[in-house]
């Protein structure tokens, strides 16, 4: 049970990039205030998101397999990108709101990302390791976690920096330089919940020591006469994940520059929907009997979410939607990681997660900038009613994949 708390501790920490850096408050400060055209800035925070998607795609799998042949490789290189991670979230305290740091702003959004992805990955790989006789309950305790350390980041935030005037900090908002300062308390609360898990636990990992070059230990994984489980599972979730990247990455630039509200406004949402996603993780990891069932009910429920939000336009609706999302998205993302870790040996769990991230971020170019063209060229409705499409495929194929063990 120590060992579950320090897992889940490290998810409080580590959720503060997908939640805030690439969902809220980063990603509405980009659009907002660096770039002067907000499709335009929606635009290119998308499209780099999933060039370092396709980078870490590609570099994951090696990653990982090298973690698994290292004496404790995997806590090892988890120190290594999660510090990295951490370095980068700071330094956009040093984005100033002016067109001129729009590229440096996009760099370290890639370095950002490269890093948290590959941290994400080899923190997966450790699960079993943490977890208690039910994966299931021990994903969605660590997911919920994470969910609700999104929650206490963002209230420290609204209510000592943000929504004060003057902040508690003393802090002057000239060149909103109370947002660019969050940016060193997020990467502060990081490392703060980081170090239990990285540090004070006792993690032993089983050696893969083969011959076999990693395009044959791939090869074993998800290829025997045709597709194995674990390769239709890594099809189905690449077109998924897609769709989910698309949701994650836009909702927030959608609802200050479509639904016209304030990034504190977002904020807020982004607690109750923070909340919501926690309670989900904690409902479904308690009585989920077959993650993939889980996955497919989840898919469907989403994809009808999305098509209401397009084409709503009442930000009080909007609100309640991406609350409801948030409740179905977390144990979403918990139950997909279980079902990975059960369809892997232990000692190949680095390389199987290195897939698993490459079966998320592969084909990332094609939703990110999918939905990029369609908003730029149509409207920001229509780039981010474009994850249905993937949504949906991605359901189809789940019912494809053999899995009954928990």
């Amino acid at each position: 049970m120590r060992q579950l708390i320090k897992f889940s501790l490290f998810d409080a920490g580590n959720s503060v990039c997908p939640m805030l850096v690439l969902s809220a408050l980063t990603s509405s400060y980009f659009v907002n205030h660096i770039v002067a055209d907000e499709q335009l800035g929606t635009a290119l925070w998308q499209l780099t998101i999933g060039i370092s998607g396709i980078f870490i795609a590609f570099a994951m799998p090696y990653i990982g397999n090298a973690a698994d042949n290292m004496i404790n490789g995997r806590l090892k290189l988890l120190r290594l990108f999660t510090f990295l991670c951490i370095l980068f979230v700071g330094c956009f305290y040093f984005i100033l709101p002016n067109q001129e740091y729009v590229l440096t702003a996009l760099v370290i959004l890639f370095l950002g990302s490269v890093t948290y992805e590959a941290s994400n990955s080899l923190y997966n790989s450790i699960m079993k390791n943490c977890s208690t006789n039910n994966l299931t309950l021990s994903s969605g305790i660590g997911f919920g976690t994470g969910f609700l350390g999104g929650v206490l980041i963002l209230v420290l935030l609204l209510y000592t920096l943000i929504l004060p005037q003057p902040n508690l900090f003393g802090i002057s908002m000239d060149n909103y330089l109370h947002l660019r300062f969050a940016h060193i308390i997020l990467a502060f609360w990081f490392l703060v919940f980081c170090l239990p898990l990285l540090y004070f636990s006792q993690l032993t990992q089983e050696t893969a020591i083969s011959e076999n070059k990693i395009s044959q230990k791939i090869k074993n994984l998800i290829w025997d006469k045709g597709l194995t489980n674990v390769g239709k599972y890594l099809i189905a979730r690449m077109l998924y994940m897609d769709g989910l990247i698309i949701v994650s990455t836009s909702v927030g630039i959608f609802g200050t520059s479509v639904m016209g509200l304030s990034i504190s406004q977002i904020l807020m949402v982004a607690i109750i929907a923070n909340i919501s996603g926690a309670i989900g993780c904690y409902l479904f990891g308690a009585r989920t009997k077959n993650d993939k069932n889980t996955i497919i009910t989840t898919l469907l429920i989403l994809s009808f979410i999305v098509v209401l939000i397009s084409i709503n336009k009442n930000p009080n609706a909007y609100i309640v939607l991406v609350v409801a999302g948030t409740f179905f998205a977390g144990p979403l993302q918990s139950s997909s990681r279980v079902v990975m870790a059960n369809l892997i040996p232990n000692e190949t769990q680095g390389l199987g997660f290195g897939l698993f991230t490459f079966s998320g971020k592969a084909t990332a170019f094609i939703g990110p900038v999918c939905a990029a063209a369609l908003t730029f060229l149509i409207s920001q409705r229509a780039g981010f009613a474009f994850s249905i499409v993937l949504l949906i495929l991605g359901a189809f194929l789940m019912l494809k994949v053999s899995y009954e063990k928990n």
